[in-house]
């Protein structure tokens, strides 16, 4: 399977990054979204990815650089649905059910059909949540959004275990984290990870690397990269090859680590 990180930026957009959106796509071209930070559509339509082809957006958590691109996102895909195969629909998964409304009142206003036959609409909860031919996906909760339409307290948003049963292949999706780290998924400790995509721009390496240490990935694979960690794409932008620096900050990991650029493969 396939991986393409479509946009890489943390909370703004940089001269070199838009915000976070990830496409999977499995053996058979079908395509699954984590995140969908604008311009996601734009993103896949340049990597040559059909829109036909995606069956399901799992959203990690509702702020704006992972969900603000999810409209026109969706608007492409009720656009080109006549493409889609039969029985085919575009599963929308929500880490706040109270938002979907919001969603499709947003969507209705910007004169969009909310209720097209090919969307489906579901909230996100701790355990399995997705199953087809290709893909089970697990949800595990984390502390990086809260919201006061939950009780005091209690977050709201995920990371996600991707099983792609064809190639036998998994992957952990942090989504954003804690700067301590409190809520990074125990089960990097306990299951074997064909990958991580991890945000790095949450928390410091010295509080990351002890956690990274105990994980079971092959490879880790950075997404959300904050300032401090970008290459130097221009005179004036006031980062110092911070990209250099991560790879040798992760050095000692007892996997590879690599970078994620907007538009960037990777085969796992």
């Amino acid at each position: 399977m396939r991986i393409y990180t479509l946009g890489t930026s943390h909370g703004d957009s940089t001269p070199t990054r838009f915000n976070t959106s990830t496409a999977y796509e499995a053996a058979d071209g079908t395509i699954y979204m984590v995140d969908c930070g604008a311009p996601a559509e734009a993103l896949l339509r340049r990597k040559g990815l059909q829109m036909a082809s995606v069956r399901a957006v799992f959203i990690t958590h509702m702020h704006d650089d992972h969900v603000g691109g999810l409209s026109g996102f969706v608007k492409q895909a009720v656009k080109h649905s006549r493409l889609r195969r039969e029985g085919f629909p575009l599963s929308l998964y929500f880490p706040e059910e109270n938002k979907i409304a919001a969603f499709k009142g947003w969507f209705s206003a910007v004169h969009e059909p909310a209720d097209h036959p090919i969307l489906e609409y579901k909230g996100v909860d701790d355990g399995l949540i997705y199953e087809d031919d290709n893909l089970r996906v697990e949800a595990i909760r984390t502390k990086h959004c809260r919201t006061l339409g939950r009780e005091e307290g209690d977050p709201c948003s995920f990371a996600y275990v991707l099983y792609f049963k064809v190639e036998d292949k998994t992957v952990l999706h942090t989504g954003d984290l804690r700067w301590n780290f409190e809520d990074y998924p125990a089960i990097a400790f306990e299951r074997d990870f064909d990958a991580c995509l991890c945000e790095a721009t949450h928390y410091g390496p010295d509080t990351a690397i002890p956690f990274f240490m105990k994980s079971r990935f092959k490879r880790l694979i950075f997404i959300h990269i904050g300032d401090g960690w970008h290459r130097l794409p221009s005179t004036g932008w006031n980062v110092n090859d911070g990209e250099r620096r991560l790879y040798d900050t992760y050095k000692a990991l007892p996997y590879p680590v690599e970078v994620a650029h907007d538009g960037d493969e990777f085969l796992i």
